[in-house]
């Protein structure tokens, strides 16, 4: 049978001697610290090195000898060992001396709660060694209760959450601008959400007896606006009208459609909190606003449409150079013309013409017309078009791949961090100087000192500031690199010369006409490639 190596003092006339037994079938050789603890602690100190050696080839039973005197017998024992996280109890126990006590099991108990173990005693472990007396091994006298963690709350929902349907083509290569399906509609009684509590864990304790806590769950509640009845037992949200739920952030509204006829001098500017509907045009100079949709069946002139969901304009833009749309979804538009346009989402429309585009994913001119001329289109993902520039040499400009708002930041942080770089330049020179003098024991006069602290006051803040700024750009320029992987240009007819294609950080300006194609980025270089 397999048995770790071990020790045990013998008490003789001739002296006091620990006797060393080698192991038995692969058990663990005596340790040399463990044996010279264990004679520590029984106040014995033998020369390390001799006790070294006789531990070295030990192949058979081997005396060595302590102290010429006889020492008084010494009870079995064991010294035990709680882990860090207080969750087990370890012991290893060590011979009686030869006429010394062996410990009984109410022995071994009432030591284990003496040295602070007050739970999960494992009485079947004490018994295997009252068994076998396997000493220098060992053995889990107490084990803790791991606690029983519980389960978060969570909230499912009964609509779509994250409307992305874009628009589908007609027959005749228009666009269908009258069943999007973009906005989530709801009916009175309609299960709109359910609340799947939070199931509490269970506490565990550890072997001192202390209580170890589940984890917090996450804890939820149904959060919603008007037009919504809770259930009874307040876990289910139900719409009392007709109209449309949207999500926003965790709260779930419902709202019915603010109509007008026209957005002009007969309503002033609009800002509404749902979705909001104009019948006809929407005039120059004036405003709308909403928490939900827009939509507008006529046309919309240099105008400003901002909201937190989808803008729909079904005969289009004329911003007439000053005229925007900010939409927090998706923007349709039949054409947009001399307008800044941003999107959370994707962009659609029949026709771009010398407009700024800025959209979270896709950008997409399709139907009869299908065009990008002049201004510049930024885009996430794809930007797809029939033709791109045109024969007159409008300078279009298409950029894909590049998070627009990341791109913001980073424009900003390299702004501000030469900015920062400017300032320090003009200032750590001047502290250079001033500090000299103070080494040197000069005396500043006390508008030198005045400008000295306000120049190091200066310096700690701009320093730490630059930093900052610095490990941020550096982050958000790894971050745009990695986004693009599959952002691409697609062109169905032509993108004509003069055109500018930007990938991430590589740029191409079209020297010729290029056909029915898609531009993609291949390592350092934008390729052409056919569709």
């Amino acid at each position: 049978m397999k048995r770790n190596g071990y020790f045990q003092l013998q008490m003789t006339d001739g002296g006091t001697f620990v006797r060393l037994f080698p192991p038995v079938d692969g058990g663990e050789p005596i340790r040399m610290d463990e044996l010279r603890q264990y004679l520590s602690l029984k106040n014995f100190a033998p020369d390390p090195v001799q006790l070294s050696q006789a531990l070295q080839d030990l192949s058979a039973q081997k005396d060595f000898k302590l102290d010429d005197k006889k020492a008084f017998a010494e009870m079995e024992m064991f010294i035990l060992q709680v882990s860090d996280n207080k969750m087990e109890a370890k012991a290893r126990f060590y011979p009686p001396s030869n006429a010394g006590a062996s410990l009984r099991k109410e022995d071994i108990i009432n030591d284990l709660k003496h040295k602070g173990i007050k739970a999960g005693i494992v009485e079947s472990e004490i018994d295997r060694f009252l068994s076998e007396k396997h000493y220098c091994s060992d053995y889990i006298l107490a084990k803790g209760k791991e606690a029983v963690q519980g389960q978060d709350a969570s909230i499912e929902y009964f609509f779509n959450t994250n409307p992305n349907t874009k628009p589908k083509l007609n027959e005749d290569g228009t666009v269908d601008f009258y069943n999007l399906e973009v906005i989530s509609k709801c009916e009175v009684g309609q299960k709109l959400a359910t609340l799947h509590p939070e199931v509490p864990g269970e506490a565990g304790y550890n072997v001192l007896g202390e209580r170890v806590a589940p984890r917090d769950v996450i804890k939820m509640r149904l959060r919603y606006g008007r037009n919504i009845t809770l259930s009874e037992d307040g876990n289910t949200i139900t719409s009392n009208v007709n109209g449309h739920v949207s999500l926003t952030e965790d709260l779930v509204t419902v709202t019915d459609v603010y109509e007008v006829t026209d957005v002009d001098t007969s309503t002033g500017n609009i800002e509404y909190n749902g979705n909001v509907q104009v019948l006809g045009n929407v005039k120059a100079g004036f405003v709308v606003q909403a928490t939900g949709n827009i939509e507008v069946r006529g046309v919309v002139e240099g105008a400003l449409l901002h909201c937190d969901g989808d803008i729909i304009i079904m005969r289009g833009m004329n911003g007439m150079g000053r005229g925007k749309l900010i939409a927090g979804g998706n923007i349709v538009s039949k054409f947009i013309e001399n307008s800044d346009v941003k999107a959370g989402g994707y962009v659609h429309a029949e026709a771009i013409m010398h407009s700024t585009i800025t959209a979270g994913s896709d950008v997409e001119v399709s139907g009869k017309k299908g065009f990008i001329t002049g201004g510049a289109v930024h885009s996430m993902g794809t930007v797809s078009a029939k033709t791109i520039g045109s024969t007159m040499g409008a300078k279009t400009e298409i950029e894909v791949g590049v998070d627009p708002k990341i791109k913001e930041r980073v424009n900003h942080l390299m702004q501000s961090t030469a900015e920062i770089k400017k300032q320090l330049s003009t200032v750590e020179p001047v502290l250079v100087t001033f500090t000299q003098k103070l080494k040197k024991g000069d005396t500043l006069t006390m508008e030198q000192q005045m400008y000295f602290n306000q120049l190091k006051t200066a310096y700690t803040k701009l320093k730490p500031q630059l930093t900052e700024e610095t490990e941020e750009l550096e982050r958000l320029s790894t971050t745009m690199d990695s986004m693009t992987t599959d952002a691409i240009v697609k062109v169905q007819e032509f993108a004509y010369t003069g055109t500018t294609i930007k990938i991430s950080d590589i740029s191409l300006t079209l020297n010729s006409n290029a056909q029915h194609c898609r531009f993609v980025k291949d390592g350092a270089d934008i390729r052409i490639k056919p569709l």
